[in-house]
């Protein structure tokens, strides 16, 4: 049997990436460390999604962002084709044209990330335009801040929030003591650190030793920090093609 390669994941957004690893021979371990939960609309928010269309751009920070911030649009007014719609990676923008039939005005042609965005055409020249971030609670302030110094009027709507979920950890202990895991796969900051916060102390010394797949380089001091003392590789998108690749490329695929 090989050994698996641990998804951390919501678990809502793995099925792509498990049927990819077994697709290409691998067995995966199912342990989301986050789970994604709808904010509830406050009354500023609401005034905002409100006036949606007075916008002149709209950025969403990741699929969640599509996802729950299309979902308050929609209860409460009708999105514009006027308003430009940016998203900093591709799985953002698949999920934007899922969502909508459309694909975004603006997306990177690499470098998926805050600074991909920022290096664009379109946001050299934002000055006095009214830009919505759609993201998360909380996150990198780079986006908003850089905008904002190009002269953008620029306001964030908080769609959803990352929790750390509740689960059973027997199945994890078992793997960790087994040596049973070939590599984590880790997408975010806040899953890696609740992964340490959620392993029982009596297999944390088993579970800092295993290979990490990160999926930014901005990942590798968390993971030192957190005392993961074993080999780090990191994907060059947050794709699964590129996470899949990244696994074959460094062995950890069978």
């Amino acid at each position: 049997m090989n050994k698996y390669i641990m998804i951390t994941r919501p678990a809502h957004q793995s099925e792509k990436l498990v049927e990819g690893i077994n697709a290409a021979g691998g067995d995966t371990f199912l342990f989301p460390t986050l789970a994604i939960e709808p904010i509830p609309l406050s009354n500023e928010n609401f005034d905002k999604v409100k006036l949606i269309n007075h916008f002149h751009m709209i950025i969403f920070i990741s699929p969640n962002a599509v996802e729950h911030g299309l979902n308050y649009i929609r209860g409460i007014t009708q999105l514009s084709n006027e308003v430009l719609l940016a998203t900093i990676g591709q799985g953002s923008a698949r999920a934007l044209e899922a969502y909508l039939g459309k694909k975004p005005d603006i997306v990177p042609d690499e470098n998926f990330n805050s600074e991909g965005l920022l290096a664009t055409r379109a946001m050299q020249e934002v000055k006095n335009k009214r830009i919505l971030i759609v993201r998360g609670n909380g996150g990198r302030e780079l986006l908003k801040q850089t905008l904002v110094q190009r002269g953008a009027l620029v306001e964030y709507l908080d769609a959803y929030q990352r929790v750390k979920p509740v689960i059973d950890t027997h199945e994890l202990v078992l793997n960790l003591q087994n040596n049973q895991i070939a590599a984590i796969v880790i997408t975010s900051t806040e899953s890696l650190k609740n992964l340490v916060d959620m392993t029982p102390e009596k297999v944390r010394t088993q579970l800092l030793q295993l290979p990490l797949l990160l999926i930014n380089n901005r990942l590798i001091d968390t993971a030192k920090e957190a005392g993961f003392n074993g080999e780090l590789y990191v994907a060059n998108e947050a794709s699964d093609k590129a996470i899949i690749e990244t696994l074959k490329l460094n062995n950890l695929l069978s």
